[in-house]
Order: structure tokens, then C-alpha cells, then sequence
């Protein structure tokens, strides 16, 4: 295995697939941990913390090849939850809303931009069934994020998400198999 393990950070707007591409890409190493955003965030306006907290309890003691440690947001509870360790020792990869920041990027391997058209996103969410009267103002912090961050603009790699799901997974798949230091090659199943 790599001495090195690589780090993929994942982000894109609401309903473009990042959950469902994260745990494919898992799939296809031999070993991974995985962190959602969401388990971050502290509540519907804690897009900017989420982020923060991710360089602060994750990323950076990864980058130290210390093992990161987290506590889930508990969304009933409005309230941190249990604890979770984050191994160095095998690839990570980060999905959600604000993975991508300046701060993150620099502490990353592979930084993907996933998009896919707003009725796509908006049916995809819909199709969840957990209603969407939090979209809203979710959408705002996303595009302040956006803007202020420039995840789109700065990712290696910008993945159009409207095929199937393992269509885009296979285009992420391929890329990540190109990645020309092969960061990658020595996780990934053949």
C-alpha cells in the first residue's frame, strides 16, 4: 500500500450525487474511510462551521498522519453526538456541501466538483422524501460558499452528474486511476 494515503474531497450543490459517488469510489479501493458534511454541519446554518471544523478535526491531523477525530451532529437532538476517529493509514474521502475550501483544498489529493442542472438536483432531492422547506436558505450559504470559496473554479477534476450513477462514478473512477502521481493506483481494485 502507499505510505502516502491520498485524500478526495467531493463537494457540489444539493442533490448532484455526492453521497451516492462517495460510497462507490469506496467501494473501489481496498480500503477507506468516508466523512459526509452533513454529520459536520451543526444544523441548517452551519455550512461555513461544517467546513471549518473539517480542516480543523480531520484534515489536519491527517496531513500529520495523525488520526483525525470528529463528533456527529445529531440532528434531533440539535446537539453533538458520539465520536469518531478518522485512521491515516488508508485513502480518505470527504463528500458535502463546503468539503472543498481554500483551506481544505491545500490539505487534499484530488478536489472534485460534482453538477448537474437545478431540476435534476431539485427531483433528486424531492425523490429523498425528506421535503426540501430547508432548501432555501441552504441554497443561500451554498452560494456565499461558492462564491466566496470558488470550489467549482478550483477543482482538478469537474464532473457534469447527469448520467447515471455509475456512469459518473466510472468517469470519477477513470480519472482517479489517470491521476499522473498514481496518488491512487495502489488502493484502487483492479
Amino acid at each position: 500500500m502507499s505510505a502516502v494515503p491520498p485524500v478526495l474531497l467531493i463537494d457540489g450543490r444539493s442533490g448532484t450525487g455526492k453521497t451516492t459517488l462517495a460510497s462507490s469510489v469506496a467501494s473501489a479501493l481496498t480500503a477507506s474511510t468516508v466523512v459526509h458534511m452533513d454529520d459536520l454541519y451543526p444544523g441548517w446554518e452551519g455550512l461555513d462551521e461544517g467546513a471549518r471544523l473539517l480542516v480543523e478535526w480531520i484534515l489536519t491531523p491527517f496531513s500529520e498522519r495523525r488520526a483525525g477525530e470528529w463528533r456527529r451532529w445529531d440532528w434531533e437532538r440539535s446537539a453533538r453526538a458520539e465520536t469518531h476517529l478518522v485512521p491515516s493509514d488508508r485513502p480518505l474521502i470527504v463528500e458535502g456541501c463546503g468539503s472543498s475550501s481554500r483551506a481544505s483544498r491545500i490539505l487534499a489529493d484530488t478536489v472534485l466538483w460534482l453538477d448537474a442542472p437545478v431540476v435534476q438536483r431539485t427531483d433528486r432531492l424531492i425523490g429523498r422524501g425528506d421535503g426540501v422547506d430547508w432548501l432555501a436558505e441552504w441554497t443561500l450559504q451554498e452560494d456565499s460558499f461558492i462564491e466566496r470559496e470558488r470550489p467549482d473554479l478550483d477543482a482538478g477534476l469537474r464532473i457534469e452528474a447527469t448520467g447515471a450513477a455509475d456512469q459518473v462514478s466510472s468517469l470519477v473512477l477513470d480519472a482517479l486511476r489517470r491521476d499522473e502521481a498514481g496518488r491512487w493506483n495502489s488502493w484502487l481494485r483492479v
